[in-house]
């Protein structure tokens, strides 16, 4: 297969039978591309294959790859699917730099991850057995250098707006159900980058670590976020930071009520009730939110515990 001869005003790729390798740079700033399904067969994507592909939208990557290049897919702004396969072995640096991907899953056969590989994705999900090798400056935004200097009053530069506050989800490594999940607020104003690195120091999970900061967290959205992930999954959570959130929580129970509302999934505010924060005083607000919003199963929840706790009181 000729690349030095493709037209760089395609949007589909004709692949020739039997591939094995892309060379690097072979579609780099292809505008027009849309879709890829790469063959099989190939085994070898060389660097930036794919990058500054701007209308680049989902890709399909060969089963049997064992490793995706520096800047694969950097830039590809618009890409917002890609499953990466259980064969790989190691990520390069800045692989899906600066993409559309909301959530992505490493698999357990990844053992290295790149420099910057994955800046922009705000979900990931990983296994409890992982064992990463990963560059000095975050666990998983993987921010380079640049990004790491701020501007004086402390905010990321606008020019680095598509990092994102992070959710990991933890799987289990033989049963693949969910274990946990916490969320890492990189927006704020205080440094929680290099936090964000210790929690993983040695590739040990240390989510008190996490915990100790969270007085430091300046921005209620973030903080309110940081608690709601930690009562919903309260792996390895102390009773002393138990109590400090309870705290928090109730001091701001509607907000973090309306949290657990839009989930619409009941079970957080089952956890939320323990708490003993719904109460007489708040029900009503609570139940015009999750009516106005449309939040049905939350609502209806919100409404049987009102006609059961207050039914003397009230009527529906």
């Amino acid at each position: 297969m000729d690349f030095k001869s493709i037209n760089k005003n395609i949007d589909r790729i004709d692949w020739e039978s039997g591939i094995t390798e892309i060379p690097d740079y072979a579609f780099s700033s292809f505008y027009n591309l849309k879709e890829v399904e790469i063959p099989d067969t190939v085994t070898k994507i060389g660097r930036g294959a794919f990058q500054n592909c701007t209308s680049l939208e989902k890709v399909v990557l060969p089963k049997n790859l064992t490793e995706l290049s520096n800047n694969l897919f950097l830039q590809c702004k618009k890409l917002e699917q890609v499953a990466i396969p259980e064969t790989v072995l190691k990520i390069g640096d800045q692989a899906f730099f600066a993409t559309s991907i909301k959530n992505i899953i490493i698999p357990k056969s990844v053992v290295t991850i790149g420099n910057s590989a994955f800046t922009g994705v705000s979900e990931f999900t990983i296994y409890d057995g992982f064992n990463y090798t990963v560059n000095k400056y975050n666990i998983f935004t993987w921010l380079s250098e640049p990004i790491y200097d701020r501007e004086a009053d402390g905010q990321i530069p606008d020019t680095y707006s598509f990092i994102k506050n992070v959710v990991v989800t933890i799987l289990d490594d033989n049963t693949e159900e969910v274990k946990f999940k916490f969320y890492i607020p990189f927006r704020d104003k205080f440094d929680i980058f290099s936090i964000s690195h210790a929690v993983f120091k040695n590739n040990r999970l240390d989510l008190g670590l996490l915990d100790s900061q969270f007085q430091r967290i300046r921005d209620f959205e973030s903080k309110t976020s940081y608690v709601y992930y930690r009562i919903q999954y309260p792996y390895k959570l102390t009773d002393e930071n138990k109590d400090l959130f309870s705290r928090f929580i109730e001091a701001n129970a509607v907000k973090i009520a309306e949290r657990f509302i839009d989930d619409n999934t009941v079970t957080p505010l089952i956890k939320l009730d323990s708490l003993k924060l719904i109460n007489d005083k708040n029900i009503d607000t609570l139940i015009e939110y999750a009516n106005v919003n449309r939040r049905f199963n939350s609502l209806s929840y919100l409404m049987n515990y009102k006609n059961e706790n207050y039914k003397d009181r009230y009527s529906i």
